[in-house]
């Protein structure tokens, strides 16, 4: 590979021999030119290596680029401690002019010492990494010889047992227990049974916990403990606050459920358990996100009952919007629910429509008489409730939505499912909290307190001082109510209107709830209904007041509008 100079190499096999030849170091002889003269066994050795590990094509070039040997030669001076790198090898080396033309440089390879530097200088920096995580330790750390003796101790060790490390480093770890520090010692324990140790000590008036690990080496002799004290009084302190804490706020969530439901009994009247429970459950529904079913019979205050979930939930400041499902047909309940786009039918609005979904973004979406809506309706529906996302008839973009839904139906829903009525899949997408509201038959009890709410309500409404004869609550408790809370209230606000005096009229709770009377004014005329209790209501507040002027005011009407009227009805009744 290299030509060598015979005379230069005879030369130095005859004055230098075991130099040239056993040498570690690589000595090689270049001229002017940069020629390699001469190269020892090391030298040749190395440039060989060099080939092979390296992408360099000639590295004894390389190398003696870097020699300055002209400067040397011209100089006639040698030059020390030159610095070699190339493609991740490191060099030193030292060049002496051997006469004017040629120079002896001894090169040393320092490649693995520069990499022994870098692991040294890496062992280094994790070791004060490691340091500075044990001083920085709010534990007490101390480590301890397999002898017994004290070998390092951190600073919270110092400060917790209120020692000065320098007074026991190097001294046997006894000495704590001797002098009083401590009153035992985990290392006396694991010395003697070479196992891991747990002492709670209280020092000081402090409790404390006390660890101690063995350490062994491969041999499987204990060569170090690492012991560790934690002071707990502040740990102790922090639980019992945590434990204050939870036990005020069980204190306050249960006083805000009470004042929560104690605000629902506004609109789920009634102090019969039955009610009482239903409330709770709503308190408890509102909390959460899921989908709520609600059931009961016609009048039973479905519709309520989902108002006060939307009130009470997280969504409360969005939108509540209600749908009844069984009063629209399916192409209209569509387009009300899902909106449709500018086009989409003959009839729709040149601007499109925005759908329910969209409408109750944020809020919540109240899908009343559910049983009643149509299958090809409830597959829409679920995809709705499924995916998040609606699309308006008509268009093809995809609207992301975000509400809660509520549902309520006074049927049998399960029994649906397996007649093939009501898509299964959608019932249990809906059935996820269920809300049963009774029928007032199976809460008597609580007939006086809507019968008193009714009762105030309406009054103020018309302005009247109504009140219960002796014996008519009886009577009303008796009923069984086929509608409800809404038969009931229809009952109060009708005994209200038509009483003449200031007791409701027991003949008139009659008429109001016998059957027949029932039928023949559910079959009257709308507009003749209207008519009567107009009628009724504007001949009491002339009776009580006693001027067209003060009942108008009271009635909220102009005082013309009550002088024709009655001019009118007391005509039709001459008639």
């Amino acid at each position: 590979m290299i030509k060598r100079s015979d005379d230069l190499q005879q030369f130095f096999k005859e004055k230098l021999p075991m130099l040239w030849e056993y040498t570690f170091d690589s000595i090689i002889v270049v001229d002017r030119s940069l020629k390699i003269r001469y190269i020892n066994p090391e030298a040749d050795r190395m440039l060989k290596q060099l080939e092979e590990e390296t992408d360099t094509l000639k590295p004894f070039e390389a190398l003696t680029n870097h020699l300055d040997v002209n400067e040397v030669l011209d100089q006639q001076r040698p030059k020390f401690n030159i610095s070699i790198s190339f493609e991740g090898k490191f060099f030193t080396s030292n060049v002496i002019p051997v006469d004017e033309n040629l120079c002896l440089a001894i090169i040393k390879d320092l490649t693995k010492v520069k990499e022994a530097e870098e692991k040294i200088e890496a062992i280094e920096e994790t070791n004060k990494e490691l340091n500075d995580i044990i001083d920085l330790s709010a534990d007490g750390l101390v480590s301890i010889d397999g002898n017994g003796i004290l070998l390092r101790m951190n600073e919270a060790y110092e400060k917790i047992v209120n020692i000065r490390a320098k007074d026991f480093l190097g001294k046997p770890a006894i000495l704590l227990k001797e002098k009083g520090v401590l009153p035992d010692l985990v290392s006396t324990h694991v010395l003697k049974d070479l196992k891991p140790k747990d002492l709670y000590l209280t020092i000081r008036g402090k409790e404390v916990l006390l660890t101690g690990r063995p350490v062994f080496n491969s041999g499987g002799k204990l060569i170090r403990i690492v012991a560790n004290i934690r002071d707990l009084t502040e740990l102790n302190n922090l639980k019992e606050q945590i434990q204050r804490f939870y036990k005020l706020t069980s204190r306050y969530k249960t006083e805000l459920e009470r004042l929560r439901a104690k605000e629902l009994e506004g609109d789920l009247i009634g102090s019969s358990v039955k009610m009482k429970k239903v409330v709770e459950l709503v308190v408890q529904v509102a909390e959460v996100g899921s989908t709520v079913l609600i059931y009961g019979e016609t009048g039973t205050g479905k519709e309520i009952t989902a108002r006060m979930v939307h009130r009470n939930s997280r969504r409360k400041e969005g939108p509540f919007i209600t749908v009844n499902c069984g009063a629209l047909t399916t192409s209209l309940l569509e387009s009300e629910l899902f909106g449709y786009v500018a086009g989409a039918f003959t009839g729709a609005d040149k601007n499109g429509k925005m759908g329910l979904f969209e409408a109750a973004e944020g809020g919540t979406l109240f899908l009343d008489e559910i049983g009643e809506m149509p299958m090809e309706m409830q597959v829409k529906l679920l995809r709705a409730i499924q995916e998040k996302k609606i699309r308006r008839i008509g268009g093809n973009k995809e609207i992301s939505v975000n509400v809660r839904l509520v549902a309520a139906t006074n049927k049998d829903l399960k029994s649906m499912v397996e007649k093939g009525e009501f898509r299964e899949d959608l019932f249990y997408r809906l059935n996820v909290l269920k809300i049963s509201l009774p029928p007032l038959r199976v809460r008597k009890e609580d007939i006086p307190d809507l019968v008193d709410y009714f009762l105030e309500r309406f009054n103020r409404k018309y302005g009247f001082q109504q009140v219960l004869p002796k014996g008519m609550i009886a009577r009303l408790v008796s009923f069984d109510w086929p509608g409800n809370v809404r038969q009931l209230e229809n009952t109060i606000e009708r005994l209200v209107v038509l009483s003449r005096g200031l007791n409701l009229d027991h003949e008139l709770l009659n008429d109001i709830i016998d059957p027949g009377e029932q039928i023949i004014m559910d079959n009257k005329p709308l507009k003749e209904i209207l008519e009567y209790t107009e009628r009724e209501i504007i001949f009491k507040a002339y009776k009580k007041y006693g001027s067209t002027r003060k009942a108008a005011r009271k009635l909220g009407i102009s005082q013309a509008t009550v002088s024709r009227k009655l001019q009118k009805y007391k005509h039709d009744e001459l008639n």
